[in-house]
């Protein structure tokens, strides 16, 4: 028995020293939530700190390769080359001729029957060949009017863009009306050509013939 009492009291005995040797709480309920708004407002005001405080910029690093001696190549470009290709004029015929004027006997004159008279043109040499002394003009339709079927054009050379008068001797028929005759050209070749500024390509002679009435005696 006193064996076993002595064995309780040393039990007792080392309870309480290690009773004593526990830590213990410094703080009272009611300060705990203040101790944890203040570690709340630390780390928040740490923080703010944190964000104003200037980056540090880290050091530049050059991506530069080691030249590999090949130029750089542009790129194509999408922009379209403008056609520089100059339209291709309309050729000029060699024998072309153009109307200027009436020289005499305009359209529409009045003669009597069996009157002679001289027609005159002036034309222009427009193509791209010299008229030479082989170049005619010739009766194509119409009326006549006595008329020789051609008239020589000049008996030296109307050079392109020159001008030169051609007349033919005509005679007015004997009755009354109204007589038309048209005319072309002709090359040594006896190739017809005509008019640039005539829709018919005929240059020509019109008269009216007018019978005269006879005046009673007083």
């Amino acid at each position: 028995m006193k064996k076993i009492g002595y064995a309780l009291t040393v039990s007792l005995f080392i309870l309480l020293l290690a009773a004593c040797n526990m830590p213990r709480s410094t703080s009272s309920p009611t300060e705990q939530p203040l101790r944890i708004k203040t570690s709340v407002a630390e780390t928040v005001a740490a923080e703010a700190r944190a964000a104003t405080q200037p980056t540090e910029e880290l050091p530049f690093t050059s991506t530069h390769t080691p030249d590999s001696g090949l130029e750089n190549t542009p790129l194509p470009s999408n922009t379209p080359i403008p056609n520089t290709a100059t339209p291709s004029e309309t050729p000029i015929p060699c024998n072309l001729g153009k109307f200027i004027d009436d020289v005499t006997i305009p359209d529409e004159t009045k003669f009597g029957p069996g009157d002679v008279f001289t027609k005159t043109w002036s034309l222009k040499n427009v193509g791209s060949c010299t008229w030479t002394s082989g170049y005619d003009i010739v009766f194509y339709s119409g009326d006549a009017m006595g008329a020789p079927s051609t008239v020589q054009i000049t008996t030296g050379t109307v050079n392109p863009g020159q001008i030169v008068e051609v007349s033919v001797d005509l005679t007015a028929p004997d009755s009354a009306g109204t007589y038309h005759g048209n005319w072309q050209m002709r090359d040594p070749s006896d190739n017809i050509f005509g008019i640039d500024n005539s829709t018919s390509g005929y240059f020509w002679v019109e008269i009216k013939v007018v019978i005269p009435t006879d005046t009673p005696e007083p």
